[in-house]
């Protein structure tokens, strides 16, 4: 009889062993932020504010779920959800509809029924795949390459407060992709997505396409990547929008530097052309339990007609950010940042107009 519960025990010992791990994660951000935002145009100024509680100021907020499966001979499954949350208002959704200077803001606006940006529950991740000695092969929604390099290589993270604002250039979380990963080779390791679908309906044509790539080195204090994108709209509204990103970051143990250069080109049907180049150098400093933060940018704007060499748009600017982290415990970090982002000066549509940001923030993360 104790031999045969033995065995029983052993074997249900075996099956659970064999069950998916399944692990609950996230990130909390909140806190009080002042927000500006200025345009001046043909020599008249309007200003818009923002002022108040807000989520996603040092970081954004999010929740998950991962799990994995044991399927032998060193194959897995894995799955992965993330969605946003937004703690200042308790609702949850996308971080994407932030539409830049006309006085709305997400962070601000968003609600319970999610109608700004993509909405629904996972926004962030939605992966279910397979992993192994070949690398890993996913399906679903998720940050395309391009993307996560440019968070990499950005100190703030791609908070609202950065001055990497051509991150999302080749789109940032996408759907209905195939994302294959390769196993680390002696610190290489590359990713390419592809997520192309059509919806073309009778004489109706629309298909989206979404390729993109990156290949990175990680060796002790250094990293250095190289990253393709490209977004295309094929039918009555064609689109098109290419991204390349180089960045890098080096850890010298009493401060670490990090950096990106990105160019992207828009061309829309019948419209013109616009180019943008960003070109990032940022530096964190440790002093004990508090972190130094600061970064500085260089911005290029130019816009043309498809149908000539007229130029539309010439602008350029610099943007700075300043911050400090204090590590209240290894899960809780109190914050302070501020900063001019998104500046742009010079001519749009032949008339001057210079555009910037200006945010100062105050709060609290936590991680579980």
């Amino acid at each position: 009889m104790k031999k045969t519960l033995i065995a029983l025990a052993a074997l249900a010992a075996t099956g659970a062993f064999a069950q998916s791990s399944v692990t609950l994660y996230g990130r909390v951000d909140a806190g009080y932020a002042n927000q500006v935002n200025s345009e001046t145009k043909a020599g008249v100024t309007t200003e818009s504010k923002l002022n108040g509680v807000t989520s996603h100021n040092s970081v954004s907020s999010y929740w998950g779920i991962m799990g994995t499966e044991d399927l032998g001979g060193g194959l897995k499954a894995n799955f992965k959800f993330e969605q946003d949350l937004f703690p200042a208002t308790g609702a949850t959704g996308s971080s994407g509809a932030d539409s830049g200077f006309n006085g709305t803001d997400d962070r601000y606006a968003q609600n319970a029924t999610n109608t700004n940006g993509a909405g629904g529950a996972f926004n962030r991740t939605s992966l279910l795949g397979l992993s192994g000695n070949f690398g890993s092969i996913a399906f679903g929604r998720d940050y395309v390459p391009t993307f996560s390099l440019a968070a990499a290589t950005d100190v703030f993270g791609q908070s609202y407060l950065t001055t990497v604002g051509l991150a999302a250039s080749a789109g940032s979380t996408v759907a209905r992709q195939v994302i294959y990963t390769t196993p680390s080779m002696s610190g290489f390791t590359g990713k390419i997505s592809v997520g192309n679908t059509d919806t073309t309906s009778g004489a109706t044509e629309k298909i989206s396409r979404n390729n993109n790539l990156s290949g990175t080195y990680s060796n002790g204090p250094l990293y250095v990547g190289l990253g393709w994108g490209n977004t295309e709209t094929v039918g009555a509204a064609a689109s098109k929008n290419d991204m390349t990103i180089l960045g890098a970051s080096y850890d010298f143990s009493s401060f670490k530097l990090v950096g990106n250069y990105i160019t992207t080109k828009k061309t829309d049907s019948g419209a013109g052309d616009t180019t943008q180049t960003e070109t990032n150098l940022g530096v964190t400093v440790p002093f004990g339990a508090v972190t130094a933060i600061a970064q500085i940018g260089r911005n290029t704007y130019s816009s043309s007609l498809a149908s000539s060499a007229t130029t539309l748009g010439d602008r350029s600017g610099n943007d700075w950010a300043l911050g400090a982290d204090y590590a209240l415990s290894k899960r809780t970090t109190a914050y302070v940042k501020t900063g001019v982002t998104n500046k742009l000066e010079g001519t749009l549509n032949n008339v001057q107009q210079d555009n910037k940001r200006t945010v100062t923030s105050i709060g609290i993360r936590h991680t579980f």
